[in-house]
């Protein structure tokens, strides 16, 4: 998470909590005011999740960050960051009574949402979003939000669930003040120095208020004006009918009443009208960071600027006092977008997606920014990293299998089918980061995250090399290790971050060649130091278990790869390093300036050359060579992952909260094994000088022999 809270999302905390405190709790509101939203029409979700138009909508060209992607890949990260998954959000809840799991209601017909088979309905991530934005009735009550400690819904006066639960959006909202205040305290603290329940509130308050944000992106197009038409200045009230607003016009006679009545700015909350405005601005940017704003809107091609959404075109026009014509056909077009979702026709709601995306998608060829939507969309539904990871998991439990009876037929037949499942692995895991470079039109690094899949299938790809060379079996278990683990991580970091994945390149990282050559080959070192260290691990866990002895052909040949290894990682970590070098020099004017990333490709160096000096003379032998590697692995997460959570140099990207505890697991397991080694070590000693002593001893009568001859 850059930022804790942005100053849109600060802005509607603030907004909403005044409002509230405006209104006196004992005093019901009228029901005369509270009958525009219910008499609001209610769209079907036959309608709205017609699949023809979720496909069409799916495949939307939307613009965030500065890159054009499918609103489909939209819509996953941000239920991704909400929930923790990219699908299959289930219109379930607990009843009180049975303690059963029950469907939810259609507040509009009272009816269970239940599919075609007379199940509880289940959303994809797109069909979340549609529901989101057409019929918020129903996403309220969808368990969305995700908490990890049950003790920060607790702190809010809220019935808990299980120690990490999911939350729905009515289930948070009575404490919707509480959250917010306990918001404002939050921030005031350090993010180092904050609390699990401290860090699980503020996690939980900015996705609330984003989340408020989707469920009113179409606000502007609702009748949110009924209960203030008498309250609006007479030079704007025409410009409402039935509570809903022409924009076009009543956004520029905004403007203008701003403009003579300056002193609204100061408190826009005691103006009940300008409020909704503001509220609805900022609802309809969907989105409390100006860099993730979804924009749906190309501007003309001889326009050099981002594309607009309807909360930038309202902000636009209250400061210009102008709505273009462009904008204006703009907002017509969600306008009537959300009519067609609500009048109950399908052929009318797909003939309006279809216009809505054919324009979009002309207006973006006219400006050379269409992406690779299709493309992008297809990847993301066929999810290469996950069925990498089965195929990693399978091989795993193939290659357990053929260890229960070496030698025979089904340990070859498993054997066979662990080579098959790891090499289909290895070629999801490397066609699905060629996808990612056609898409990006770049090379396969530039977050941490890219550097997980990378080193990952790299890692798997080269340990099958290794098992093709010499056929002994070693190789293809740290293939399987090294690909479940690796692809395990990607994955799990992904749900972590909950962002998209494949982001904008920084401007000191748009050089390609760069990009080629020196970040494939600090990684490529990585990879082969990393696997260097995994046969090491292999080689103290079989000594302990005693499936190894000192000296024996098994012993020998783990070494043997693991310095193989090593040889290769001084080789790609230097070349890297220098490249690395000659960048920086390219790019900030200094080849060298001692940044954490820096020194740790340095320490990488120097550990190898450590390593294989001390082997040629001799200094370690086998066991030390071994507690030697793991050290590297150390050194290697450190230079990986570790320098990114500094928050200090040049090269401190894709910092990620929790890391430093899995961080000081691995660190510390490793530690075991080097201690471990190093036992196994000086016991090897000992019983060699052993030996030794004792056949000195027993040659001793043969040489007073000799010598009394």
């Amino acid at each position: 998470m850059k930022k804790f809270l942005s100053p849109c999302l600060i802005a509607l905390a603030m907004l909403t909590c005044a409002q509230a405190q405006q209104e006196p709790a004992a005093e019901p509101a009228p029901a005369a005011a509270a009958a525009p939203k219910a008499a609001a029409p209610m769209p079907s979700l036959d309608v709205i999740l017609n699949p023809e138009a979720v496909e069409l909508l799916s495949s939307l060209p939307v613009q965030e960050q500065g890159r054009v992607k499918p609103l489909d890949t939209l819509a996953r990260f941000r239920l991704l960051r909400f929930s923790g998954k990219q699908s299959g959000i289930a219109a379930t809840r607990i009843d009180e009574e049975s303690g059963k799991v029950v469907p939810i209601d259609d507040p509009a017909t009272g009816k269970p949402l239940l599919n075609a088979d007379g199940k509880p309905c289940k959303f994809t991530a797109m069909e979340w979003l549609l529901v989101s934005w057409f019929r918020p009735d129903i996403a309220k009550e969808l368990n969305v939000f995700i908490v990890d400690n049950s003790d920060a819904i607790t702190e809010l006066s809220l019935p808990a669930k299980q120690k990490r639960d999911r939350y729905s959006f009515n289930a948070v909202q009575p404490a919707r003040q509480a959250l917010m205040e306990k918001m404002t305290e939050i921030r005031a603290i350090a993010m180092k120095d904050r609390t699990p329940v401290q860090r699980a509130l503020g996690k939980l308050a900015m996705d609330y208020l984003e989340y408020e944000m989707i469920l009113g992106h179409f606000d502007f197009a609702r009748p949110e004006f009924t209960q203030f038409a008498a309250s609006l200045p007479p030079e704007i009230a025409p410009t409402v009918k039935d509570g809903i607003p022409d924009w076009a016009a009543f956004l520029p006679k905004a403007a203008e009443h701003l403009k003579a009545n300056p002193q609204l700015f100061s408190d826009p909350t005691s103006v009940p009208w300008l409020a909704q405005v503001v509220q609805i601005m900022l609802s309809a940017q969907m989105s409390g960071d100006s860099e993730s704003f979804p924009r749906f809107f190309p501007p003309p091609a001889e326009q050099k600027e981002v594309w607009h959404n309807i909360g930038t075109i309202m902000s636009a026009a209250l400061k210009t006092n102008t709505v273009s014509a462009e904008d204006a056909a703009h907002l017509k077009r969600f306008e009537d977008l959300f009519a067609a979702a609500n009048s109950g026709d399908a052929a009318k709601y797909i003939a309006a997606v279809t216009a809505t995306r054919d324009d979009v998608e002309k207006l973006a060829a006219a400006r050379n920014e269409s992406g690779h939507v299709a493309m992008e969309l297809s990847y993301h539904r066929f999810d290469y990293f996950f069925k990498a990871l089965l195929c990693f998991v399978f091989g795993s439990i193939c290659l357990g299998l053929s260890w229960v009876s070496p030698g025979t037929g089904w340990s070859k037949v498993s054997t066979y089918l662990c080579v098959a499942f790891s090499v289909a692995g290895a070629t999801l895991g490397t066609v699905g980061i060629v996808i990612r470079c056609l898409i990006m039109e770049r090379p396969p690094i530039t977050t941490l995250y890219e550097t997980i899949i990378f080193i990952t299938a790299t890692g798997v790809i080269l340990a099958l090399i290794a098992e093709l060379m010499t056929k002994k079996g070693w190789a293809l278990t740290v293939a399987s290790l090294a690909g479940t683990v690796g692809m395990f991580l990607s994955i799990r970091f992904m749900t972590m971050e909950g962002r998209d994945t494949m982001e904008q390149l920084q401007a000191v990282l748009i050089t390609n060649f760069w990009l080629a050559t020196h970040v494939p080959c600090v990684n490529l070192g990585y990879a082969v130091c990393m696997v260097a260290a995994i046969f090491s691990a292999i080689y103290v866990i079989m000594r302990v278990s005693g499936g190894l002895k000192p000296g024996d052909s098994s012993a020998r040949e783990l070494t043997r790869l693991a310095y193989g290894f090593v040889m290769a990682g001084l080789l790609l970590s230097l070349v890297g390093t220098v490249l690395g070098g000659i960048w920086a020099n390219y790019s900030w004017g200094r080849f060298w300036g001692w940044d954490p990333k820096e020194n740790g490709a340095l320490l990488i160096v120097l550990m190898c050359l450590v390593i294989l000096h001390a082997r040629l003379g001799g200094y370690i032998r086998e066991a030390g060579f071994h507690n030697c590697t793991i050290f590297l692995g150390m050194i290697v997460a450190f230079s990986w992952f570790a320098t990114n959570q500094l928050g200090i140099g040049l090269h401190s990207y894709g910092a990620m909260e929790g890391a430093w505890k899995w961080l000081y697991i691995f660190w510390g397991s490793m530690t075991v094994l080097i201690i471990i080694g190093t036992a196994l070590s000086l016991a090897s000693r000992e019983g060699k000088q052993s030996g030794k002593s004792k056949g000195r001893a027993q040659s001793l009568p043969h040489d007073a022999a000799e010598g009394a001859a």
